[in-house]
């Protein structure tokens, strides 16, 4: 039983350890390039609402229209690179199935060596069987022996 515990907390226990991490992962990611995106639609709003015969706040709203459109470009293009929708599904699908298989197999192997284990010992168990009926018989003839001797003695 001590294999099979061992064999599912390294192929199960890990890999599901593994995933439930990659998914944090993606949420984070997830949520700073939502908020990215929403500092670029604010940027985007205060450069068009600029005054125009205000030359320093048009240069101030543009410039951070500049800053923002870069972190955002450059975080979509990380969010892209990564696929993690599609790695995500992927490792969901494979990783996590790999794992239930292994464990299938270790579950296999301990039901077999237990099948081997006691296919071994039935010769024993059925001579053990047998000797256990021959010593019933036994022990019941020494009874009537012994109750036989007993009312002979007493007669």
């Amino acid at each position: 039983f001590q294999i099979l515990f061992d064999q599912a907390q390294r192929s199960v226990k890990q890999q599901l350890h593994n995933f439930v991490k990659d998914v944090r992962k993606f949420k984070e990611t997830k949520k700073h390039f939502d908020r990215v995106r929403e500092d670029l639609e604010i940027a985007q709003v205060k450069n068009a609402q600029a005054p125009r015969n205000k030359p320093h706040e048009v240069e101030e709203a543009t410039s951070t229209l500049s800053i923002t459109r870069k972190c955002f470009r450059h975080l979509a293009l990380d969010y892209v690179l990564q696929l993690q929708i599609n790695v995500l599904q992927a490792k969901k699908k494979f990783e996590i199935l790999d794992a239930m298989l292994s464990f299938m197999h270790a579950q296999y192997s301990l039901f077999q060596q237990g099948y081997n284990l006691l296919d071994e010992i039935d010769p024993y168990m059925k001579k053990l069987a047998a000797e256990l009926d021959q010593l019933v018989i036994d022990s019941a003839m020494e009874k009537r022996e012994m109750e036989h001797k007993h009312a002979t003695i007493q007669q």
